[in-house]
């Protein structure tokens, strides 16, 4: 058994998708190198989705999937924001990544560019040394060689007055941006920059990127495709600019086109992503069956009404693994199951109705919504006929935890085709239990006995 979901290391620009694509993600990916294929003018396009939804795991792999499966011409550079963003100028890092990938072929060319850029970039005598440290010196050009190497004001001044010379600077951008365009022609094809994690750096850094994007690679067939979650990256606007500013609006001047990645699948679209990923994750981590069963239905169930991320699944498989073996092995009543599977989920999926949940204070009403058990889905009869929408699964686990977890005992159990006695026997029916006490035991003595 794993305690961790297991992913092999991706190589990139030669993992693609292949036969593991369990998500069914080649179709977007056929359909984002077919844009960035067709398009002239330079896009930046965002895959804007929630944090742990995959985004990364796409992007990684759809590097190498362009043009190995996607019949895509021109070439792909992966940029990982998150680890760059120590650095207080990302041109410096991206040139550098755009090089790598150009210089087996184009040498001179990719010398020329790293040159060109070092003219870009007004430098600091820090960050020269940081990037020294780093064994990147080469991509700062001359200026950086003389940042690190000089000692002193005199050359501080030297640097700056290089930085003056704003003609100089503006040829440099026009030279930049033509050695792109010979690129483009010289790889037949367009290049795109993959941008990821680009929402979990520094506000200042994440827009700085953007602003670079802009300013210097703004050139016909330079595409680029940022992986963000938009809600982060507006909060970076309002950090730097303040709460009053239109961060939507901000980001429009920069993001041409955006996607997110699919939630269903199936060729009637009726298959969920959550799901699969979590029946297929469980089965490789080899968890005992019954906690997966519990947690696994609940998932289902509550899927309808709240939106799992990938990652969700991830801390949910693992807090199953955690339990000890007192309930991995030994036969468990069902609403034993029923309660720990949901104190389980919640306590990842809503943290503040977890608590609510161990200390018996949640509402009848409050565990309604969070199961999506409505009237309509929990009452034999509706309008005094029988209701054709019963579902009797879902009842039982409201009815269960309405009992053990609520701050008052639901009037209505007996409309729902349960008596307390029938609840009882899910409990292995003692009498003299008091179930308000169930939801702290299994909370201290399974779930809280090893946390993540």
């Amino acid at each position: 058994m794993d305690l961790f979901p297991q992913d092999n290391d991706v190589e990139l620009y030669q993992t693609a998708f292949d036969d593991k694509d369990l998500l069914k993600r080649k179709p977007i990916s056929e359909q984002l190198s077919d844009l960035v294929q067709r398009i002239e003018s330079p896009i930046v396009i965002a895959l804007d989705d929630q944090w742990g939804s995959g985004k990364s795991y796409f992007l990684k792999r759809w590097v190498a999937a362009h043009t190995q499966e996607n019949e895509g011409t021109g070439r792909t550079v992966y940029f990982d924001a998150f680890e760059n963003d120590y650095l207080n100028d990302p041109l410096i890092s991206l040139i550098s990544a755009v090089a790598e990938r150009i210089e087996t072929d184009e040498q001179s060319k990719a010398d020329k560019l790293r040159k060109i850029g070092g003219k870009l970039v007004k430098p600091a005598l820090d960050i020269g040394i940081a990037l020294a440290t780093a064994g990147l010196v080469k991509n700062l050009g001359d200026i950086a060689d003389a940042g690190v190497k000089a000692v002193g004001d005199q050359a501080k001044t030297a640097i700056d007055n290089m930085w003056a010379d704003e003609k100089d600077r503006k040829e440099a951008v026009k030279e930049f941006k033509d050695l792109l365009v010979k690129f483009t022609k010289t790889t037949g094809g367009p290049i795109i920059i993959v941008v990821d994690e680009l929402d979990r750096c520094r506000p200042d850094y994440a827009l700085s990127v953007l602003e670079i994007i802009k300013h210097f690679f703004a050139v016909p067939r330079v595409h680029f495709v940022l992986g963000v979650n938009s809600n982060a990256l507006e909060n970076s606007v309002r950090a730097r600019y303040g709460a009053g500013i239109d961060a939507t609006g901000y980001l429009k001047k920069f993001i041409n086109v955006k996607f997110s990645l699919p939630r269903l699948m199936g060729e009637r679209g009726d298959v969920s992503t959550i799901i699969t990923y979590a029946e297929k994750l469980s089965s490789d981590m080899s968890l005992p069956d019954k906690p997966v069963h519990g947690c696994l239905y609940l998932i289902r169930v509550i899927a309808d009404v709240h939106d799992f991320s990938l990652r969700d699944i991830d801390h949910i498989l693992s807090r199953i693994a955690l339990l000890p073996a007192e309930v991995q092995s030994r036969a468990q009543h069902e609403g034993w199951i029923n309660i720990m599977c949901t104190l389980l989920v919640t306590s990842v999926l809503n943290p503040s109705l977890h608590q609510k949940l161990v200390n018996v204070t949640a509402t009848a009403t409050e565990i309604r919504d969070y199961f999506g058990a409505t009237r309509e889905k929990t009452y034999l009869d509706l309008n005094g006929a029988p209701n054709s929408s019963y579902n009797p699964s879902l009842t039982k686990w409201f009815v269960t935890i309405a009992l053990c977890c609520c701050v008052e005992e639901p009037e209505d159990i007996e409309q729902m085709g349960w008596s307390i006695n029938d609840i009882k026997r899910l409990f292995g029916y003692r009498s003299t239990i008091d179930y308000g006490t169930i939801p702290q035991q299994i909370q201290r003595e399974w779930i809280d006995l090893f946390r993540l």
